[in-house]
């Protein structure tokens, strides 16, 4: 099994799309905590690039990582 790799957010552009696993790697939190902050709006809604895949911006990854949320 292919150990988890962590993302450097920092070097990613700001308009990289992030997996909700990085998300959940960065922020140390469960997915199900990730879909909590996006219905609080603590996080934006991701872009949806198929019908079971989910992106978030760099950016905006940074931001809720900060705890600055859009």
């Amino acid at each position: 099994m292919k150990p988890d790799v962590i993302i450097d957010i920092d070097q990613l552009p700001d308009s990289a799309l992030v997996k909700v696993k990085d998300i959940c790697s960065l922020a140390r939190r469960s997915r199900a905590s990730i879909w909590r902050d996006v219905q609080a709006g603590r996080l934006p809604r991701p872009i949806r690039i198929g019908s079971y895949s989910a992106r978030w911006r760099a950016a905006d990854v940074r931001r809720f990582l900060a705890g600055t949320s859009s």
